[in-house]
């Protein structure tokens, strides 16, 4: 049973320090969500947000700033997929964890250029994992 918690301990330390930016800054909690608790939520949710991502076309300050709200709950979809999916599918979430946490980050920051960056690369695995579905 130990054995079992610090596993569980570990996966979850490393999901956290993993979902970093490059630079090492860490995000501000700012809006409380609830977790999600089934397949069908997540995948509702990871659906809806990233179709709500797509929208935004300028990605002026206001855009980011909207990015950067939707990133609270895209973030409690894709942990959901981190602890729940296996396989080829477990990968692609835990590298969805990552690009969503620097959206989060550098869209929090106004940074046009770093979130575009992160947006193409989280489109690209959004969309294999939308596929998965």
């Amino acid at each position: 049973m130990r054995t079992l918690i610090v596993l569980l301990m570990a996966a979850v330390l490393s999901t956290t320090v993993q979902a970093s930016d490059e630079s090492g800054e860490k995000s501000i909690q700012h809006l409380k969500v609830a977790d999600v608790t089934s397949i069908e939520d997540a995948r509702k949710i990871f659906i809806e947000k990233t179709s709500e991502i797509r929208s935004k076309r300028d990605l002026d300050e206001a855009e980011l700033q909207q990015i950067h709200v939707i990133t609270y709950t895209l973030e409690k979809s894709v942990e959901f997929f981190t602890f729940n999916l296996i396989g080829d599918n477990k990968k692609l979430a835990d590298d969805l964890a990552v690009v969503v946490e620097n959206i989060h980050l550098n869209s929090e920051r106004n940074r046009k250029e770093q979130t575009k960056k992160h947006l193409n690369q989280y489109f690209v695995l959004a969309d294999r994992l939308i596929a998965s579905f």
